[in-house]
């Protein structure tokens, strides 16, 4: 894969992929209702943010392949959807893993 600072091997991208998928993987624990308490001292909003954040790093680095994207419009809903009123987690949980499973379509 070609990015903005030259070529990007294939291991790289696999690992990048494995330690994003444990990022986002992180997003479902923090929110999971069964384990609220599990995590007292954690600001989801703010590692939401800067997840948000790193991945759209990851697009410009990449050259905004569109799965990125797609994972960046994903999250974001799930962030939005954690915010509303009517927070709904089986939304917010599906938001969440329709994301991860983008995850291993970056680079094909």
């Amino acid at each position: 894969m070609t990015g903005v600072y030259g070529k990007f091997s294939q291991e790289q991208i696999d690992k990048y992929k494995k330690i994003l998928h444990k990022k986002i993987h992180w997003l479902l624990l923090y929110k999971d209702p069964n384990m609220k308490n599990q995590f007292p001292t954690v600001d989801v909003n703010k590692y939401f943010e800067y997840l948000l954040k790193e991945i759209n790093g990851a697009s410009v680095v990449l050259n905004y392949p569109v799965q990125i994207i797609e994972i960046l419009s994903l999250l974001q809903a799930a962030y939005d959807e954690s915010h509303k009123e009517t927070y709904d987690w089986e939304v917010y949980r599906k938001l969440v893993l329709d994301a991860h499973n983008l995850v291993d379509k970056i680079g094909d």
